[in-house]
């Protein structure tokens, strides 16, 4: 069973099951009946769109409706991305044109879907849909999903069963091969979604890899309790007629960050909790009475802040809300700031009432309907001279949107905003979950209308696990003074430090500032630390207070090797002359290739700051609660093959970190954070996992030993490798494991004592993937940081894979030559041995089986059922070697048969289609006659316009038949003949069929 059987088929059952029409790429044109596009170059189904427009417009001229259509097909700009915002916008916001009723202008805007009625609209499902732009390749997509006659999907099918066809290899066919080749059909494009039977993704154009994500629901939440494959429940959950138009219409947006424009598509929990969070909004906005909509937990990294601005792009355009004010509040201004920005940036019209003073904001409440507004709670209060904060918008379509809305805000300063807004309803997000005995919260905004855990936020991809390492032990750096006066802060049962809580907090912040040695060993221990953990990103350095932020930074930069290193602070230019704007330090920090790598900061960027390739937090100050559970969040985004996030403790938050858990349901608890001795387990595991592949090899002394030494060793270790290709795909998911696990626990001693072991590991896997440029796709080129730098005693992985001798097929693939056949005897272990002629073979068979079908694609089989009975057990490995250097005999054997026959290579291709497909003795001198005539006759083929195959197979055909009439051979006895020739000619002179 192959990719057909296994997952298109299933996928376009599925389609059909949910109600969509299925026609084949063949049926839908260009060919002799009545097709719906005119050549391979159309990638809209023009009539189905015409039709359409003209049903849903039925008061707009047909000129008009013509010029809308010539709109939608005429997307010329040389940016990509740029059309497909371009078609996107026309999509949900309708074409805009103009014409004339009774001699007077008039604009309008078509509607190109109905979003209101989803079955009136025209849903087709079509696979093997054949692209060609201009003079460039043709592709096929295998499935590509059409709304009245546009294609807004692409799904690209990968056999479950083939280790090669790999998700991330499906991935690089979409975004590389065919978005290059094939840009016109992505004009259109809003979903993409990459799948088998075991596995489903959905993305958009532009999101890296990383950014696909499954989706695990249907009609509801956790509704899908994975009884059905996930590419069924992708298809069924977002495919769906009306959840696919939702998801068009309210959950992409496209934002433009310093001049370079990126599309996002909602993830599967944001979709589902917006949704929620609306149907709430629609049954609570109306009844003042009511006005709780509900709690949205989605764990940090999650995507909150998309969350809400999706939540806000669907809710203004609910009818029942009569153009809603929405007022998003904040506690600090640093997150009122980046929550406006992100409004602003992705398209939203948002007002940020940053300079308003008390009353101010008071007259921008005072509105008779919509806006989007942004204010800090602390603005919410009472001036000197009022008693009692008075009423302000009575309306009952005001919604109030409270950001992390477990904290103070609403505890002293809600009431004051419930008497203002006396009316309105109120929507929590939350990035930590609510405690249990908080009642106050629940009481404030209802339960919970959607829930995303870490554990679900993990599973997906959509975050990495946090892990902990404390250093207090390693330097003794708290003496017995800080220790007591820290524990005596943290016995607080509340975040506020009241008053004799500032004077415990002053107490031990100064005797931190003013401890030079301690300030120094931190330094250099974060310097060495960081130095050497093998993962491409930065660090935050956390502090008690800005001085102490500052006389760190110091210290740090007097550290020999130490990266660039800033302070983040409000009121720098109190401690720091000539100081550098916390816009461009934020703009600098969040650029990954920028070399400022490590920032101190004491408040700022502890909330709302997102930097995915942050990964270790170095913490010295003081925290708990809801404060550190947001603090160590910032390291638990997704980056590369970045493998989880590290909290480094200096000052003993470990304690503080357990309580705040213990407030929290076990599952929480659980999977917050967790120990750095529990990766260095996982390590330790997969290190010995991968080490037992080479149970038969000594390599405990490789760095030392001499060149050809090397060699030998790593001939033997890949032998141990290459028994059977289950244990050589074994072998590279372990040590995908082993490499993700290092990196985690680097620089912890447990990492630097198989860094050696490592490096002769990798090497293996190096000098393997060297033979046949093998590298498991999934692996895309730009993951693999964290291997990176890793060398053992002055050895790189490089140096070491070029012993092998093999370095040099990795650029170019192995061909039939004396100098590889060479390397191959050189080698004195057999499984290597049976990997490179085999590779061999495979490349040319490959290379030669377009220039003769008949010969090669026997040879191929040949192939395929040795290898077979290989894996099985029936040959031993040198009959297979046998068997596999007979074949590459017989292979040079054909070129020396060629020069004896005098023949070209079409014409042997066409002698070897005819004597392969007889049982009639021919003799030699006629079939070479007619393979000469058979090349003569149809090399005028290659100037055809391919574009309708079935037409000009009709065409060789007639030749073929000519050929062999006028050469004795009577059809009635050798019809078999006429199907392989035309195959040969079809291979020769068709073009790129894929």
């Amino acid at each position: 069973m192959n990719e057909m059987e296994l997952s298109e088929k299933p996928a376009l059952q599925t389609f059909q099951d949910i109600g969509y029409e299925y026609r084949p790429g063949s049926e839908l044109g260009p060919n002799d009946g009545d097709p719906e596009r005119e050549s391979l170059s159309d990638v809209v189904l023009r009539g189905r769109l015409g039709r359409k427009l003209r049903e849903f417009n039925p008061t707009v001229p047909d000129e008009a409706i013509e010029d809308a259509i010539s709109q939608l097909l005429g997307y010329n700009s040389t940016q990509l991305l740029k059309n497909n915002k371009n078609f996107h916008e026309n999509l949900v916001n309708g074409v805009k044109v103009e014409y004339e009723i009774d001699g007077e202008p008039r604009g309008d805007f078509v509607d190109v879907f109905n979003f209101d009625e989803p079955e009136e609209n025209n849903f087709l499902v079509s696979n093997q849909f054949v692209v060609q732009t201009g003079e460039g390749p043709q592709r096929i997509p295998d499935v590509v999903v059409f709304v009245n006659g546009l294609p807004i999907g692409l799904l690209e099918m990968k056999d479950p069963t083939n280790p090669q066809a790999s998700m991330g290899n499906a991935y690089k066919q979409v975004t590389n091969r065919y978005v290059t080749d094939i840009p016109n059909l992505f004009h259109y494009n809003e979903l993409i979604g990459i799948l088998d039977m075991n596995n489903a993704y959905l993305g958009c154009l532009s999101a890296g890899w990383e950014w696909y994500s499954p989706w695990r629901y249907i009609d509801e939440e956790t509704d899908a309790t994975g009884e059905l494959p996930p590419a069924e429940v992708l298809i069924r959950g977002a495919f769906d007629k009306k959840r696919v138009l939702d998801l068009i219409k309210n959950f992409i947006v496209y934002s433009d960050d310093d001049g370079k424009l990126s599309k996002k598509l909602a993830a599967y929990h944001q979709f589902y909790a917006v949704n929620s969070a609306v149907e709430s909004s629609r049954s609570v906005v109306p009844d003042p009475d009511k006005n709780r909509i509900g709690l949205v937990w989605h764990t940090q990294g999650s995507g909150k802040s998309l969350s809400m601005v999706f939540y806000a792009k669907k809710i203004k355009q609910e009818s029942s809300m009569k153009n809603p004010t929405l007022v998003f509040l904040t506690d600090r201004n640093d997150l009122d700031d980046q929550l406006y920005r992100e409004f602003r940036k992705h398209g939203l019209d948002a007002e940020w009432a940053d300079s308003d003073n008390r009353v101010q904001l008071r007259d921008r409440l005072d509105r008779e309907a919509g806006g989007i507004i942004f204010a800090t709670i602390q603005k919410f209060q009472t001036t000197d001279e009022e008693v009692e904060y008075p009423e302000v918008n009575d309306r009952d379509n005001v919604i109030v949107v409270a950001d992390e809305a477990h904290r103070t805000q609403y505890s002293t300063l809600a009431t004051n905003v419930r008497q203002g807004l006396p009316n309105a309803s109120h929507l929590g997000f939350t990035a930590t979950p609510i405690q249990k005995e908080d009642r106050s919260t629940i009481n404030t905004f209802g339960g919970y209308v959607s829930q995303y855990t870490i554990k679900e936020s993990e599973k997906d991809g959509s975050t990495v696990p946090i892990y902990y390492e404390s250093r207090l032990a390693k330097l003794q750096v708290n003496d017995p003074e800080i220790e007591d006066r820290f524990n005596e802060l943290m016995e607080s049962k509340s975040d506020d430090l009241k008053q004799e809580m500032k004077r415990k907090w002053t107490q031990l912040r100064r005797v931190i500032e003013n401890s030079d040695e301690r300030t120094e060993m931190i330094a250099k221990d974060i310097v060495e630390h960081y130095n050497n953990r093998e993962l491409e990103g930065k660090a935050m350095v956390v502090a008690i207070s800005r001085q102490a932020a500052v006389n760190l930074a110091d210290k740090i930069r007097e550290v020999p090797g130490a990266p660039e290193t800033r302070v983040v602070i409000s009121g720098q230019e109190d401690f720091i002359d000539d100081p550098i704007s916390n816009e461009e330090l934020k703009r600098r920090f969040k650029d990954p290739d920028d070399p400022f790598e490590i920032a101190v900061v004491c408040d700022k960027w502890l909330t709302g700051f997102d930097a995915p390739h942050l990964h270790t937090l170095y913490v010295d100050k003081p925290m708990k609660n809801h404060n550190l559970l947001q603090a160590i969040g910032r390291v638990n985004r997704v980056y590369k093959d970045k493998p989880g996030g590290l909290v480094v403790d200096y000052i003993g938050i470990s304690e503080r970190l357990k309580e705040a858990l213990d407030k929290y349901t076990s599952e929480i608890r659980d999977d917050a954070m967790l120990d750095i001795e529990e990766a260095v387990e996982v390590m330790k595991e997969k290190h010995q996992e991968v080490a037992n592949f080479f149970s038969e090899v000594d390599y405990s002394d490789w760095p030392h030993l001499g060149q050809m030494e090397r060699q030998r060793l790593l001939y033997k270790a890949q032998n141990e490798v290459l028994i059977t290709e289950k244990r050589e795909e074994d072998f590279r998911e372990s040590m995908k494991g082993l490499k993700k696990a290092h990196a985690l626990v680097s620089p912890n001693p447990a990492a630097s004592e198989i860094r050696a072991n490592l490096a002769f590991f990798e090497a293996v896997l190096g000098a393997i993937n060297s033979i046949d440029n093998s590298g498991n796709p999934d692996e895309i080129e730009d993951l693999d940081s964290a291997m990176k730098e890793l060398v053992a005693e002055g050895v790189g992985i490089e140096d070491l894979v070029e012993v092998t001798g093999f370095d040099k097929w990795e650029k170019e693939k192995p061909i039939l030559s004396d100098e590889f056949l060479q390397d191959v005897e050189k080698v004195e272990f057999e499984n290597l041995q049976v990997k490179m002629l085999r590779q061999l073979l495979e490349n040319e068979i490959s290379t030669r089986k377009k220039g003769n079908l008949a010969k090669y694609e026997s040879f191929e089989e040949e192939l395929e059922e040795t290898i077979e009975s290989y894996n099985e057990g029936f040959l031993t490995t040198q009959q297979v070697i046998t068997e596999l250097r007979d074949y590459a005999d017989e292979i040079q054997e054909t070129d020396d048969r060629q020069d004896e026959l005098g023949l070209s290579d079409e014409e042997l291709a066409f002698f070897d289609a005819i004597s392969s497909n007889t049982d009639s003795e021919l003799d030699e001198d006629k079939l070479k006659t007619i393979a000469q005539e058979l090349k003569q006759n149809l090399k005028d083929k290659v100037e055809l316009d391919w574009t309708n195959r079935d037409k000009i197979r009709a065409e060789i055909k007639t030749e073929v038949k000519a050929v062999l009439r006028s050469n004795g051979l009577s059809l009635y006895k050798h019809e078999e003949l006429v199907d392989p020739i035309v195959a040969q000619a079809e291979a020769f002179y068709g073009g790129a069929a894929a």
